[in-house]
């Protein structure tokens, strides 16, 4: 709900929620109005029920009205809704008229107009919509129909108690409902803006990251096409095997660094479009597993794939490829010798994860990963911006990544993403 007081230009769907909220109150009112008058005509006091029956069905059509005008794609605005709180304010001070003037218990709900006016309402409108509220309560003063009993008695003490305990417990009970949705909504309202400085100092650390490695890909490409040649001659007249085997492995290394900034490239737009594609999703997978076994060649790592991901086929997001693969290596840092990569399709979701037997962290310390840059490795192996980026790309895609600790020690990373961000058709 919009709050007229912060003296902001309201959204269009904050003024149409003002609108619902402006007709459930009414359906509460008039639906207590018809309660108030039925229980007053059966304890015997006298009240001109025509008029007062007339005023609740006016109230009830307004209501329709409004109901059906919600239904429409019509935008509101702030003149509708005073509109509409005008309306309220005059059938109110008519059923009060015709049932004792201020002297009416129910009187005390003229304080539950103004609270709705200040919370709808621009600082100005409410002010004077309060205004209106104490000169129509002034008037019921002195002009009004006298409630009596139908013998010509005055009200006994004891009802006219009764009357002003159910209006304290009506106002206080509206007014406790608005502050506690007003809470709720500045709580969450600072939650999100919580989250939007998070993600501005995550982005903040992938643009640097991204800057850093566009240079580094534009200077590492040369030396690295020079080193390759240079270990293709040293394979070639290699004296020994031993030699030749490492020179091999040492051109396998190479090989791996160069597609990786091919594929930086392309990302960015400085080359052809080789980082995506067809492929089966657990080929995909299997590739991003071997491509780690590569580089680190002390992993054991364990490939867990339900049985629907050797039938589905995927657009193979270079983005992904990155992000899991930082999450394996990962994985790899924490316990070489034990990582688990599984993964299965649930309905229209695709569910991933990455688990380890390191030592694992703190709970307080879990929510850190991904979301700030944050490591537990010593200084100089790791800054944890693999981890910011990874949970970058996810989200990028649609998905949610996030940890939990494993059952007999370790981390388990999980990667929750929507079958429709990775599916071929979407991409067509």
């Amino acid at each position: 709900m919009w709050n007229g007081a912060s003296g902001r230009v309201p959204d269009p769907i904050a003024l149409r929620t003002g609108v619902r909220q402006l007709m459930v109150l009414r359906a509460i009112a008039t639906g207590g109005q018809a309660a108030a008058i039925a229980a007053a005509w059966y304890l015997g006091v006298s009240l001109p029920l025509a008029g007062m029956a007339v005023v609740v069905a006016a109230l009830i059509a307004l209501n329709a009205f409004v109901w059906l005008r919600l239904r429409g794609p019509r935008a509101a605005s702030r003149a509708e809704i005073a509109a509409y709180l005008a309306l309220d304010l005059a059938a109110f001070t008519v059923l009060l008229f015709l049932s004792g003037g201020a002297a009416n218990p129910f009187s005390l709900l003229f304080v539950l107009h103004a609270v709705v006016m200040a919370l709808l309402l621009s600082p100005a409108a409410a002010a004077c919509g309060a205004a209106v509220a104490i000169a129509c309560f002034i008037v019921l003063t002195q002009a009004f129909v006298p409630m009596r009993q139908d013998s010509g008695e005055p009200l006994g003490a004891g009802l006219l108690a009764f009357g002003h305990w159910t209006s304290l417990a009506l106002a206080a009970g509206v007014t406790a409902w608005f502050v506690i949705r007003i809470v709720a909504a500045l709580r969450e309202h600072d939650r999100l803006l919580a989250q939007a400085a998070q993600r501005a100092l995550r982005d903040e650390a992938v643009l640097r990251v991204g800057a850093l490695a566009a240079g580094a890909a534009h200077e590492l490409a040369t030396p690295l096409t020079t080193m390759a040649v240079v270990v293709g001659e040293i394979a070639l007249h290699a004296g020994t095997p031993e030699l030749k085997r490492d020179a091999e492995v040492l051109a396998g290394q190479i090989g791996i660094c160069r597609e990786t900034i091919g594929n930086m490239m392309a990302a960015a737009g400085h080359a052809g479009a080789v980082g995506g594609g067809r492929e089966r999703l657990d080929r995909f997978l299997e590739s991003i597993a071997a491509r780690c076994r590569a580089t680190r060649p002390e992993a054991n790592i364990m490939c867990e794939w339900g049985a629907g991901l050797c039938a589905s086929e995927i657009f193979a997001e270079q983005s992904l490829r990155q992000a899991l693969l930082s999450l394996l290596n990962n994985a790899v840092d924490a316990s070489p010798a034990d990582v688990r990569f599984a993964g299965a399709r649930q309905a229209h979701e695709l569910r991933l994860s990455i688990a380890d037997r390191g030592q694992g962290l703190p709970e307080g310390e879990l929510d850190k990963l991904g979301r700030t840059v944050f490591t537990t490795k010593p200084r100089g192996q790791g800054a944890g911006l693999g981890l910011v980026l990874a949970a970058r790309a996810v989200e990028r895609l649609g998905g949610t990544l996030g940890w939990k600790k494993r059952p007999g020690g370790g981390m388990c990373a999980e990667v929750v993403l929507p079958w429709n961000a990775l599916s071929l058709e979407e991409r067509a």
